[in-house]
């Protein structure tokens, strides 16, 4: 009998938008991970479950609680579901990683999970809660860096950009474990546009691309986004169609220097301004770009 399986990641939290390796450390959600449990749990809701099995650290534990309370289950947590451990890493971004450890890659600093450990872990938990449930449906909450390796290890799948609470699903056939569909995070679209707060996803694009309407190298670009205090950004897809950066003293003032939004899209900028004042609800931003939503080109220093 076929067991489905529906892998979901917790929502954000405020590592998640600074890049720091979060691992074991029990960090909350923050607002917008709030939202988007309740967002994924609207989703979940219209289909039929048999289950709910969460990680016991925090963050997935309250997006599975969100779940239960739209489809009546009681949660089941269990420790193995926990994210990778990054040991000596936690906590630190990829930036005061590389001055501990420089050359060294996240998952080669020794005390970290490795993909070998991390696989064997997955595996023998999704496989023990498959065959306890032989053709029902399942939801278990999760970590990204956990349902990566399983999916690419046990599922046949290649790296999958793994969105807060955004849903993997796979099948169990008694013998093995087959992806069932792709990763699916429409719950989190607005207007088709998905909005994101965390700094790594946007370096990582100046890395490779560059910043369009900045002219500034890819690898500065990339430095200049890791040290800021709070970016947004949108995308269509895995296009980038708007960028901002802001500072903050966390507290009551705080400036956006760079805001960019691609022709056609100029309200994505508007809506990346009032994500980031409903991150910092109590600092006053002002707009050192001029217009904001400007299109087709990176306003500001």
């Amino acid at each position: 009998m076929r067991t489905y399986i529906a892998l979901v990641r917790h929502g954000v939290t405020d590592w998640n938008y600074d890049g720091r390796a979060q691992g074991h450390v029990d960090i909350p959600l923050n607002a917008e991970g709030v939202r988007q449990a309740e967002l994924v749990a609207a989703r979940l809701a219209t289909e039929r479950w048999d289950a709910v099995y969460s990680s016991d650290l925090v963050r997935a534990r309250a997006t599975a609680e969100a779940i239960c309370r739209r489809t009546g289950h009681t949660l089941v947590t269990d420790g193995r579901l926990r994210e990778r451990r990054m040991g000596p890493a936690e906590g630190m971004t990829s930036v005061e990683r590389s001055v501990l450890w420089p050359g060294v890659s996240l998952y080669q600093i020794p005390g970290v999970e490795t993909d070998e450990e991390l696989g064997r872990r997955a595996e023998a938990i999704f496989t023990e809660i498959a065959r306890r449930h032989p053709g029902q449906r399942i939801i278990i909450v999760t970590h990204g860096a956990i349902i990566n390796r399983f999916l690419q290890q046990s599922a046949g799948s290649g790296p999958v950009n793994v969105r807060n609470t955004g849903i993997s699903p796979v099948v169990w056939d008694g013998q093995a474990f087959h992806l069932a569909g792709e990763h699916d995070f429409r719950h989190l679209l607005v207007d088709g546009v998905e909005y994101d707060g965390a700094r790594t996803r946007l370096a990582g694009y100046a890395r490779s691309a560059g910043l369009p309407g900045l002219r500034l190298e890819p690898e500065k670009a990339a430095r200049m986004l890791n040290r800021s205090p709070a970016v947004e950004s949108a995308w269509v897809e895995d296009r980038l169609v708007g960028y901002l950066r802001a500072f903050t003293d966390h507290v009551r003032y705080g400036y956006i220097d760079l805001l960019y939004t691609a022709p056609g899209y100029g309200r994505v900028g508007e809506m990346m301004c009032r994500r980031l004042a409903e991150r910092f609800p109590d600092v006053r931003f002002e707009h050192l770009t001029g217009t904001a939503g400007q299109a087709g080109a990176a306003t500001g220093a």
